[in-house]
């Protein structure tokens, strides 16, 4: 799942000048991102076919060069807005990340806007965070019936 969301990530257009969006792992570089998966109570609820809704929560870490100049501040903050508006747009449009045969993803969201989690002022560096909610459908393969609920 979280390579799934990973490579979903790396299709934002506002990454591109990241260097890399590592998976539960932040170096000290400037530019860079890392997918956490986070605590979350997995079921939503069940169906009659047998499949489950479910979630998972994922925190966006994103590094980023940080300065006392304003005009720094301002551009790490409209950089994170740009990345919350295209999730919304792709969950709009249902374009998703592609889990696994029997998970469908269903919805998308920031649960928790960005905020600044940290600052190196030795490294002129900070770290921005996100939360994200993935909600998808796991059919029960079990039930030769599950495709036609």
């Amino acid at each position: 799942m979280i390579g799934a969301i990973r490579t979903y990530l790396d299709e934002c257009p506002f990454f591109n000048n990241l260097k890399a969006i590592g998976v539960d792992f932040l170096s000290n570089d400037a530019n860079i991102a890392s997918i956490d998966r986070t605590p979350i109570k997995p079921l939503i609820n069940g169906k009659i076919s047998g499949a489950k809704i479910k979630q998972a929560s994922f925190t966006l870490r994103v590094k980023l060069n940080h300065s006392d100049e304003l005009k720094q501040q301002i551009e790490n903050s409209d950089f994170l807005e740009d990345f919350e508006d295209w999730l919304e747009e792709q969950n709009d449009i249902k374009n998703f990340p592609i889990f696994k045969k029997n998970k469908k993803v269903t919805n998308i969201y920031v649960s928790s806007s960005n905020y600044l989690l940290s600052i190196d002022p030795a490294l002129r560096k900070a770290v921005y965070q996100v939360q994200i909610i993935i909600e998808y459908e796991k059919k029960d393969k079990n039930n030769p019936f599950a495709d036609f609920f």
